[in-house]
């Protein structure tokens, strides 16, 4: 098992993740490593901290994507 992605238990998930590191985190969320501890730190994104070691679960990214989602007009800019 890679030490930086924890996986769910049980025979049916196939080493599916539950929990990234930054780095992974925020590769899959398509931001820098910068952005996502921004939004970390302004309370958006939650978070686990194990021993100093940061841990955001895949299930709360895909929650703030789609709690950040937008409807209507595209940005131009």
């Amino acid at each position: 098992m890679d030490s930086k992605t924890f996986f769910k238990d049980g025979a049916g998930d196939a080493g599916e993740p539950i929990g990234l590191r930054p780095a992974e985190a925020a590769a899959r969320l398509g931001v820098s490593i910068t952005t996502l501890y921004r939004l970390r730190v302004a309370g958006r994104i939650p978070f686990v901290k194990l021993d100093g070691a940061v841990i955001y679960r895949v299930a709360s990214l895909d929650q703030f994507l789609r709690d950040s989602e937008q409807q209507g007009k595209q940005d131009t800019a």
